[in-house]
């Protein structure tokens, strides 16, 4: 009896130390979960080791001590426990295949990552998604886009600690530049559109006009605009802000919880020619809190900037249990007033939504998008990419839209850009790579969907590789990694992109049309066309084919000028709003032929030497005698003259007036030669014709038309037929 009774306590002992112990490890696991779930993952990885230790051992203590590491960049470590979360290869959870196959190929495993996903999918039945992780295929696609970039190398201004996530800044002296000319191109155009618009309305109906039209005559002189000067183009960039963690003072010992660093500050860095980084300094104002910024972007005048901030836990309040809540990134704004950034607030919802983090803003080329990361639907760190509509304001559409299943994994999509035309690029561990995240763009195909492709090496290493960042006027640009070799945890890099990148589809819109003789319908061989930017710079000339048909292939969200140019006809010019990638425009042009008119509803053919007097048809332009002031019905006639030439710019004149032979004939040559410049400084003057266009010269009584000559007795009109001018047509080449 006395032994059972010692087998029953120590029994009861053992059972007593068992359940204690078990509620020791259940109250150290609850500890750890509580890190875990606080997203303080360096406390938690250590907590969880210690259990394993003590031979606490579960799928979900694996998971989470992969996760502790893994979201911190140490693929290696995360490996081994997301090895054991997989050993038995049950674990069905999908997001850890995703991560799982980022820790294998960050590991130089890409045939096991592939058996990983091949896996997954198998099971979900999408054997055909599992074709786009065959190392063959997506090595082979990232090779190919991998001979691109020179002049790779650190951007300058790395710390030992972590540097990131460049945005540039608009050089305000090129702002003002661009708004000049801009305003030049604004009159330049409105000016064309008139012009061909009056031009083409009076070729037709009639070149002449109506009477009652050309005594209307509007009397304002149309003037030349005073071309903004050319001077050397200044740079687009000569800054950047970008964020750090390097700091002074007591600050370097406030730490993240997340991975146990110090908290990030912006700052702002000159670019140099080389297209490196110097000279930095930490931003003024309010930006920089002792909590996390990072991630700026600022809109094209300069003014409003967006960018990431770690809102703390005592901050955030969980208002449903009335308890602290986890620590989130939100989007914030600033102004720029008086050179310092100002006026912050928290961006509303639904770019920010409580109980979720947005983070690492972007924006549309022209400013009305703003692309950012969040995580609003998906589970800890993995985050998606959403945009929203941006108003001219600066306030936001009430809906953002997730970018879909094209762009948006099972992993983490985060840190986008969109480039001056349109391409998206974005970082992701969840499409195929070479490592942990890999920088990825993206453009939508004539269906919608967006085609993504990796940028390649050596952008693209087995480490996270973030930030990618281009300015493509000069072609230079930033990214970040924590690549092996840097200087600190999180380094800069620069690069020069010597090779645009390449899609399965052409990117570029297309310019075409077919232009052709206003009158006969026909088309234009050798037709010249010079295409314009905005700073009146040649991009592109070439000439129409024997069927008068053009094509330019052009950048994308640039505006341009045409113009079109031939032997005889008259210049047409037309200003095209830019294109969307993959867009088409047909600019299908009819050039009116300056050496016919159109008179009484006939084609009249000019040729050099013809008095216009009489290819057109004029009424004589007539003075009173002595006299060289115009008379009121032959300003009617002489506008005619005018509205000509306007529409014909290869046509110039010579004007020849004459006296009858009453009079001197000194007299009468001084009286004609002031009537031919009375007459061309009308032309000039009244009607805005260039003055190298018209010249005019006095011939008295010396080329009579009747019998009128001296001694001779006529009649008062017979003696006014004398009293004339004849217009003298004169046709060059256009310049």
């Amino acid at each position: 009896m006395g032994i059972k009774i010692h087998k029953v306590l120590v029994l009861f002992f053992c059972l007593s130390s068992t359940i204690s112990f078990s509620q020791k490890k259940d109250k150290e696991l609850e500890k750890a979960n509580a890190k875990y779930e606080e997203l303080s993952f360096v406390k938690a990885g250590k907590l969880y080791e210690r259990l394993v230790e003590k031979g606490y051992n579960s799928k979900e203590i694996y998971a989470r001590l992969g996760d502790t590491y893994f979201f911190n960049s140490d693929y290696s470590n995360a490996l081994k426990w997301y090895s054991k979360l997989f050993e038995d290869g049950e674990y069905s959870l999908p997001e850890y295949f995703y991560r799982y196959s980022v820790c294998l190929r960050a590991t130089d495993n890409p045939e096991e990552a592939l058996s990983i996903i091949t896996s997954h999918y198998e099971k979900a039945g999408k054997e055909e998604e599992a074709k786009k992780w065959d190392p063959i295929v997506y090595l082979q696609a990232i090779a190919q886009q991998s001979d691109r970039y020179d002049e790779v190398g650190e951007a300058g201004i790395n710390s030992a600690l972590s540097d990131f996530g460049t945005a540039f800044v608009p050089n305000e002296e090129a702002i003002k530049q661009a708004i000049e000319i801009a305003k030049f191109e604004k009159r330049k155009k409105a000016r064309a559109i008139r012009e061909n618009e009056e031009k083409r309305r009076k070729d037709n109906r009639n070149i002449l006009g109506t009477k009652e039209e050309l005594s209307e005559k509007k009397k304002e002189i149309v003037k030349e605009d005073i071309e903004v000067k050319k001077e050397d183009k200044l740079p687009k960039y000569k800054e950047v802000i970008y964020a750090t963690a390097k700091d002074s003072g007591f600050l370097i010992k406030r730490k993240h919880n997340w991975n146990d660093k110090p908290f990030l500050k912006l700052y702002s860095a000159q670019i140099d020619e080389a297209g490196e980084l110097k000279n930095e300094k930490k931003l003024s104002g309010d930006i920089n809190t002792k909590y996390d910024q990072s991630t700026p972007i600022i809109t094209k005048d300069g003014l409003t900037m967006y960018f990431t901030r770690l809102v703390p836990y005592d901050k955030i309040i969980n208002k449903a249990k009335n308890k602290k809540a986890i620590a989130q990134l939100k989007l914030y704004q600033a102004q720029k007033v008086n050179g310092k950034w100002t006026n912050l607030k928290q961006l509303p919802h639904p770019i920010n939504v409580d109980g979720t983090s947005s983070a690492h803003p972007a924006l549309s080329p022209n400013d009305d998008q703003l692309y950012f990361v969040s995580n609003r639907k998906k589970k800890m760190n993995d985050t998606d990419l959403y945009v929203i509509d941006r108003k001219k304001s600066g306030g936001f559409a009430t809906r953002a839209e997730s970018l879909g299943e094209d762009i948006n994994t099972y992993g983490r999509e985060t840190f986008p850009f969109v480039d001056d035309s349109g391409i998206l690029y974005f970082s992701s561990d969840g499409h195929p790579g070479l490592g942990g995240l890999d920088v990825l763009a993206a453009v939508k195909g004539s269906d919608g969907k967006y085609v993504v492709v990796n940028v390649g090496e050596p952008i693209n290493s087995v480490s996270d590789d973030f930030a990618y960042v281009i300015d493509n006027e000069s072609k230079k640009g930033f990214f970040s990694s924590n690549r092996k070799g840097g200087t600190g945890d999180d380094d800069l890099y620069k690069f020069l992109e010597i090779k645009p990148i390449a899609f399965p589809f052409k990117l570029r819109p297309d310019y075409f049309g077919t232009i052709k003789d206003s009158a006969s319908g026909k088309p234009l061989d050798n037709v010249e066309i010079t295409v314009y930017n905005d700073l009146n710079e040649v991009v592109k000339t070439l000439v129409t084919d024997i069927s008068g048909k053009y094509l330019f292939d052009l950048p994308a969200l640039k505006n341009y000028s045409f113009v079109f140019k031939k032997k005889g006809y008259t210049l047409e010019k037309l200003f095209v709003e830019g294109l969307k990638m993959g867009e088409r425009k047909d600019l299908a042009v009819a050039l009116f032929n300056e050496l016919t008119v159109i008179v009484d509803d006939k084609v009249v053919m000019l040729k050099d030497g013809d008095d216009l007097t009489n290819k057109l048809r004029l009424n004589p332009i007539y003075f009173d005698y002595g006299g060289y002031i115009i008379r009121k019905s032959s300003k009617i006639e002489l506008d005619k003259v005018i509205n000509l030439m306007k529409s014909r710019p290869s046509l110039s004149i010579e004007v020849r007036s004459h006296t009858d032979s009453r009079g001197k004939d000194d007299y009468n040559m001084k009286l004609s030669k002031n009537r031919a410049k009375t007459t061309t400084d009308y032309i000039v003057l009244e009607g805005g014709i260039s003055r190298d266009r018209v010249r005019g010269d006095g011939y008295g009584e010396s080329q009579l038309i009747n019998k009128c000559s001296d001694g001779v007795k006529c009649t008062e009109v017979e003696h006014e037929l004398n009293r004339r001018s004849e217009f003298i047509i004169i046709i060059k080449e256009q310049n």
